[in-house]
């Protein structure tokens, strides 16, 4: 063996698994289409960003988009601009951002408690959580929010000990801010309220934190300012609509749901290492500070979120840096045997899943090739045979990153040969342009995606679904109504059946709709339809 090699894997364990992750992270990222609606909907905005050169004022399908700030979309533009307006490009930089997560999390956990045992668990717990490698693979702003959260966590840690850090504290701040408003400041400032209660600390505003408030307000806020200037009506938008009707409306963007929410979903969404601590309840031990600070920090988040109205299992994403530390911290300190008894309950847990899995392939009829299925069976096998370490820990530790690793190689392939199963419409997109029809008409639902993949002039019909309402009081003018119909005004009726018109066109429309009458009569001169998944495509 080199023994450069060599001297990585016994020196530099950590190093030789995250460049293992990010190659792995990285290999066949474009092969699958957008999916909608979120991952397609970031991927438009940061298309239209490009072809219209205005990077202050994000549009969506041409209609003016405000709902976050625009980070996002300028990384995003940015993987454009390297690989090509693309899937690789929306997507790169989600690897670069789980890699950083990785190395910010390990980082911090040598920081807390100075165990690099303890630190590489905390890599493989958390590399193993579903979530966050969900959060990796769709395009949205949660990633990237939860890499500055880690990185300003980090750097506050430092900025402790060593006042040079406070420049990039308050640029992570800053840059989570940019990238999906006051939402950074929860896990951020809950974890330093907790950690300054209990070493019974006060507040202390010094002058480096006037420079750092200056930093902040000058990196993130300049684009606020810019938009405000122009559109003074965007203020109350991001204070009443996306911040307060946020808290308190069930009714807010159709994501209401009730106080135990996260209570009842976030555990389903840790598996398999959470079991572990439900193993050894009787075993935590919350005496050390450190520990204390970081599960009180997880569980005040987690209530502070199951306060608000609105909520998707992403919004707690943060949460989970702390309750991944706390849980590699206490783990450690178990014995041998707990670790052996692990290792039965872990390989019991992926036999059970990739069992699961195989099942629903066949029940579901979902596509795969058989050699590249096969590889989650191989993981498996080595998992359980091939690692030889005479440390059931360091067995638990691999058998979690290998089997991560290839439900991440087995998800990405099933997700390419299954694109209207993902909710993803390349394969419509992709019929869609072998046709001579310029106007594609689709019903009561909002794919951005058509227009990525798409030159043809894509028209919205909305009758009342929630991701077809349109932010229009934005609009300078009405140039938008040639893309879009609110078929719940009676005028817009109206002037849908003047305009509608089935030569040089194609409508789309999901199964499950029920056509209005009229609309029915308007697409009966359409001689084919083509059935793809849910969707129905009406052709001539």
């Amino acid at each position: 063996m080199n023994t450069k090699f060599s001297v990585l894997i016994t020196k530099h364990p950590v190093t030789l698994i995250l460049l293992v992750i990010f190659a792995v992270t990285l290999f066949q990222l474009g092969s699958w289409g957008l999916t909608e609606t979120s991952e397609a909907r970031y991927a438009q905005i940061a298309k239209e960003m490009i072809d219209s050169g205005d990077y202050i004022h994000p549009t969506k399908m041409g209609i003016s988009h405000y709902h976050k700030p625009p980070l996002t979309y300028y990384i995003t533009t940015l993987g454009y601009s390297l690989f090509g307006i693309n899937e690789f490009g929306a997507r790169f930089f989600l690897s670069i951002a789980l890699l950083a997560q990785l190395i910010l999390i390990y980082k911090t956990s040598l920081l807390l408690f100075n165990d690099r045992k303890g630190s590489l668990l905390t890599v493989a717990l958390y590399f193993s959580t579903p979530l966050i490698l969900a959060s990796a693979r769709n395009l949205t702003t949660d990633a990237y929010l939860n890499t500055f959260v880690l990185m300003a966590v980090y750097f506050w840690l430092r900025y402790l000990e060593e006042k040079k850090y406070f420049f990039l504290f308050y640029l992570a701040l800053s840059l989570g801010f940019f990238t999906k408003g006051p939402l950074v400041f929860i896990p951020v400032f809950v974890f330093q309220l907790t950690w300054l209660y209990y070493n019974k600390k006060r507040i202390k505003f010094s002058i480096y934190d006037f420079c750092g408030v200056i930093l902040f307000l000058i990196s993130c806020g300049w684009w606020y300012l810019a938009v405000i200037l122009k559109n003074p009506l965007v203020l109350n938008y991001f204070t009443s609509n996306q911040i307060y009707q946020r808290i308190v409306s069930n009714d807010a963007f159709n994501r209401g749901k009730a106080f135990w929410y996260y209570l009842a979903f976030l555990p389903l969404s840790l598996f398999p290492w959470i079991i572990y601590l439900f193993l050894t309840l009787k075993k935590i031990d919350i005496t050390s500070i450190k520990r204390k600070i970081l599960l009180v920090s997880f569980v005040l988040i987690i209530l502070i979120f199951s306060a608000f109205k609105t909520k998707l299992i992403f919004y707690v994403l943060p949460s989970l840096n702390f309750l991944i530390m706390f849980a590699s911290n206490q783990l450690t300190q178990l014995s041998e045997n707990y670790w052996k008894k692990f290792t039965i309950y872990l390989n019991g847990y992926f036999i059970l899943l990739f069992s699961v899995a195989f099942a629903a392939i066949v029940i579901r009829k979902i596509e795969f090739d058989l050699p590249y299925v096969l590889i989650i069976l191989f993981g498996l096998l080595i998992s359980i045979l091939g690692i030889k370490n005479t440390s059931w820990f360091y067995k638990n530790v691999y058998t979690l990153l290998i089997n991560s690793l290839t439900l991440l190689l087995f998800s990405t392939f099933i997700m390419r040969s299954n694109e209207l199963l993902i909710n993803s419409v390349k394969p419509i997109a992709s019929f869609v342009n072998t046709l001579k029809s310029k106007n594609v008409y689709i019903y009561n639902y909002l794919l951005p995606s058509m227009s990525f993949y798409t030159n043809k002039n894509i028209i919205t019909v909305n009758n009342g679904n929630y991701t077809c309402k349109r932010e229009v009081q934005f609009e300078e003018n009405l140039n938008y109504l040639k893309n879009y119909y609110n078929l719940e005004e009676n005028k817009e009726i109206i002037r849908f059946n003047t305009d509608f018109k089935t030569q040089n066109t194609v409508f789309l429309v999901r199964k499950k709709e029920i056509l209005p009458t009229y609309i029915k009569t308007e697409i009966a001169p359409f001689r084919n339809k083509k059935y793809f998944g849910k969707w129905i495509l009406y052709y001539n």
